[in-house]
């Protein structure tokens, strides 16, 4: 996953790079407890937005899926 991302980075495409980003953000993020776990999910929640907000970006299933469950775990550590 890190040459990926590494990869992705490095090719300049923003797309790309965001996605892995938000790929690696996502799978830490299952692993993650308490105070990491929102701040890891407070940064996929802006990766997604910047996705979001590049043109011609739609968002997908497996996108809204991450972030509804970035925004319950985030809910959960801070309660």
């Amino acid at each position: 996953m890190v040459d990926g991302l590494f990869s992705a980075v490095q090719s300049g495409d923003r797309r790309a790079a965001l996605e892995a980003i938000r790929d690696r953000l996502a799978a830490e993020l299952v692993e993650a407890d308490g105070r990491d776990a929102a701040s890891i999910a407070k940064e996929l929640r802006t990766t997604l937005s910047e996705l979001d907000a590049l043109p011609g970006g739609e968002e997908s299933k497996l996108d809204d899926l991450a972030a509804r469950r970035a925004a319950r775990r985030a809910d959960a550590a801070s309660g």
